[in-house]
C-alpha cells in the first residue's frame, strides 16, 4: 500500500484560514462602506447647514451594508479559495480549521491595537456631548473613530497573520 502524498510541501504558502479571510472581507468593506458614507456626507456638510443634514439613515445603511458585505465576501473568498484548492486534501488534512489558538492571539491582539483609536474618539465624543455640539458632530466623530478602529484592528490581524508575531 502506497503511502499518501502530503497536502502541502514545505515550499507551499500556508494557506488562509477561514478567520483571517473573515479579517480580509471586513477590511475590504469597511473601507468601502464608510468611504461611500464619507463621500456622501462632506459635500452636504459643505454645502447646508448642519440641522438640515439627515445622517442617520445614511449611517445605519453604511454599517448594515458592511456587515452584509462581509458575510458575502466572506463566502466569495471560500468559495474561491475552494475552487483554486489543488488535489483532493480535507480541510483538516490540509492544516486549514476554522480557529485555533493562533486565530485567539491574534483576535485579541487586533482588538487591543483598536482600542486606543476608538478611546480616542470616545473621548472626543463626550468632550463634543459637554459643550452640547450637534448629534451630527458627535455621530460622525464615533462613526470616524469606530471605523479607523476597525482599519487599525484588521491590518493588524493581516500583518501578524502574513507576518507572525515578531
Amino acid at each position: 500500500m502506497a503511502a499518501a502524498e502530503p497536502c502541502l510541501d514545505d515550499d507551499e504558502p500556508v494557506r488562509m484560514t477561514v478567520n483571517e479571510r473573515t479579517v480580509w472581507a471586513s477590511l475590504v468593506t469597511v473601507i468601502v462602506s464608510s468611504g461611500t458614507y464619507f463621500a456622501l456626507m462632506v459635500p452636504r456638510l459643505l454645502s447646508r447647514p448642519v440641522a438640515e443634514i439627515s445622517w442617520v439613515r445614511p449611517m445605519l445603511w453604511t454599517m448594515g451594508l458592511a456587515a452584509v458585505g462581509t458575510v458575502v465576501l466572506t463566502i466569495v473568498f471560500t468559495v474561491v479559495a475552494e475552487a483554486n484548492r489543488r488535489g483532493g486534501c480535507s480541510p483538516a488534512s490540509r492544516g486549514e480549521v476554522t480557529s485555533d489558538v493562533r486565530d485567539q492571539e491574534i483576535g485579541r491582539l487586533g482588538w487591543r491595537a483598536s482600542m486606543g483609536v476608538i478611546s480616542v474618539g470616545f473621548g472626543g465624543a463626550l468632550v463634543l456631548a459637554m459643550l452640547d455640539v450637534h448629534t451630527l458632530w458627535i455621530g460622525n466623530l464615533l462613526f470616524l473613530f469606530g471605523t479607523a478602529g476597525a482599519v487599525v484592528e484588521t491590518t493588524t490581524k493581516i500583518r501578524l497573520y502574513r507576518r507572525g508575531f515578531t
